[in-house]
C-alpha cells in the first residue's frame, strides 16, 4: 500500500508539474523540467509515509502520516495554484496586448485619415503631431512608419526610452546617419537595433563596419548587410567570401552596390564552399549576374 500511494503521489506531481511548466511562456520556463523529478519524488516520499504508518499502533507515527498526507496533497495542490495563476496573468497579458494593438490600429486609421485630409502638409501635420504627443506610445508606434516625418523629428523621438519607440523610429527610411550612429555609440542596450542600423541605407559606413566584424549577441547580421545598398563594398567582398547561406547569397545577388569584386569573391564561395549544384537558384542567378556586372567594370 504504501509503494502504490507513493507511486500515485509521484504521478499526481508529475503531471500537476509538466502542466503548470507548460503553462508558462517563458524561455527559460524548460528549465523547470530538470528538477521536476526531484520534487515529484519529495511528493512520492510523502506518499510512501502515509501508508507504511497510517496504521501504525504508535500513536506519533499515525500523526505523522497524516500530516505526510495533508504535505504531499498541498505540494500538488501548489503546483496546480501555480499553473492557474500562469494561466490567469497569460490571458490578462492577452487581453492588454489585444486592447493596446487595437488601440495601435486605431491610431493608424485616423493617422491615415488626417494625412488624406491634408495634401500637400503632411510632414507638417504629422510631425507636429508626434511632437504633441511623444508619451502616447500606441500613437508613435502607428505613426512612426510613415516616410512623412521629418529627420529632426525622427531624431526627437529616437531620444525615447522605451526601445521598441526608438527601434522603430531607427526603421524609418527618413532616419539620418547622426541619429542612427548615435544610437548605436549611446544607446544602454545597442545589440537590440543591430539589425535596424545594418538595414538602413543611411547607417554610417564606419558602423556597417563595426556591426560586420562585432555583431554582438545578434546572429544572422550578414542577410540585412549583403543587402544594403550602402554597405561598404570591402564588407560586401568579405561576405562574399565566407558566407554559406543561401538566403545570404541571394540578397547579395540582388544587391544594386554589389560590384565586380564581389561577385568574383562570391564565385569562389559558389565553386569551393557550396558545391556548384545547377538546381540551385541562387547558382543559376548568379550565371544572369556576373557577367553584367563585370561587364559594367570594364567598361
Amino acid at each position: 500500500r504504501g509503494i502504490g500511494i507513493s507511486l500515485l503521489f509521484f504521478a499526481a506531481f508529475l503531471a500537476a508539474g509538466t502542466w503548470a511548466i507548460t503553462r508558462s511562456r517563458a524561455s527559460t520556463a524548460g528549465i523547470g523540467f530538470l528538477f521536476l523529478p526531484a520534487e515529484a519524488s519529495i511528493a512520492g516520499i510523502l506518499g510512501l509515509l502515509f501508508g507504511r504508518f497510517r496504521n501504525s499502533s504508535v500513536e506519533k507515527y499515525r500523526y505523522g502520516s497524516w500530516l505526510s498526507l495533508f504535505a504531499g496533497v498541498a505540494l500538488i495542490a501548489f503546483t496546480i495554484w501555480s499553473g492557474v495563476q500562469v494561466n490567469a496573468l497569460n490571458a490578462s497579458r492577452d487581453n492588454q496586448q489585444a486592447r493596446y494593438s487595437a488601440a495601435i490600429a486605431s491610431n493608424r486609421q485616423q493617422i491615415d485619415a488626417s494625412l488624406q485630409a491634408n495634401p500637400g502638409r503632411q510632414r507638417a501635420w504629422l510631425d507636429s503631431s508626434i511632437r504633441a504627443r511623444l508619451n502616447d506610445r500606441a500613437f508613435l508606434l502607428a505613426a512612426l512608419p510613415h516616410d512623412s516625418i521629418s529627420s529632426e523629428v525622427i531624431d526627437t523621438v529616437a531620444y525615447n526610452p522605451d526601445l521598441g519607440v526608438t527601434l522603430e523610429a531607427l526603421r524609418n527610411p527618413n532616419a539620418s546617419a547622426q541619429t542612427l550612429e548615435r544610437v548605436y555609440r549611446t544607446a544602454s542596450y545597442p545589440d537590440y537595433f543591430y539589425q535596424a542600423l545594418a538595414a538602413h541605407h543611411n547607417t554610417p559606413d564606419s558602423v556597417l563596419r563595426k556591426l560586420h566584424q562585432n555583431p554582438g549577441v545578434i546572429s544572422g547580421l550578414d542577410i540585412w548587410l549583403a543587402g544594403n545598398p550602402s554597405t561598404p563594398k570591402d564588407v560586401l567582398v568579405d561576405i562574399g567570401r565566407k558566407t554559406t547561406d543561401r538566403q545570404v547569397v541571394a540578397a547579395l545577388l540582388e544587391n544594386p552596390s554589389a560590384d565586380c569584386a564581389t561577385m568574383s569573391a562570391l564565385a569562389e564561395n559558389l565553386m569551393k564552399k557550396q558545391k556548384r549544384d545547377a538546381d540551385d537558384v541562387n547558382v543559376q542567378r548568379f550565371s544572369q549576374v556576373y557577367p553584367t556586372v563585370c561587364k559594367r567594370a570594364t567598361e
